[in-house]
């Protein structure tokens, strides 16, 4: 994703800066790795937050077609179809602060919306289950 697109707030640390400023308990983080990869942020920027303070994390890949910078949003694919995000140090950082809370598959890939609700949640199941294996 273009780095200037969304000036505001772009990387881990920029929205650390604006929680700490708001300074209210209600509110927190939402990791998404798709965003976390295309901010080139860090394993060790994930092992330093609160886990209280990650309200839920999105997993999902990117597209191998294009650079880091390049990144579509709304062009994802399911956890590990492609190898391209370090789905494996994400996860590790979590298990390593403790993180117990909502885990969900976040895709935007049009070959999935095709595929009916059955098949579209085996195959969504299907890459969960691979990307928990990775920490157990």
């Amino acid at each position: 994703m273009a780095r200037d697109r969304f000036a505001f707030i772009r990387t881990l640390v920029e929205l650390q800066d604006l929680l700490l400023n708001i300074g209210l308990a209600n509110v927190g983080y939402v990791l998404d790795t798709f965003h976390w990869h295309c901010a080139e942020d860090s394993v060790e920027q994930i092992l330093a937050l609160d886990p209280a303070s990650i309200a839920s994390v999105d997993l999902n890949d990117a597209r191998a077609d294009l650079s880091r910078d390049a990144q579509i949003d709304g062009s994802r694919h399911l956890p590990l179809a492609t190898g391209v995000i370090d789905l494996k140090s994400f996860l590790q950082a979590l298990v390593q602060i403790n993180y117990t809370g909502p885990i969900r598959a976040e895709p935007f890939n049009q070959a999935l919306n095709d595929m009916d609700n059955e098949a579209a949640l085996a195959a969504t199941h299907k890459a969960m289950s691979a990307a928990f294996t990775l920490v157990r």
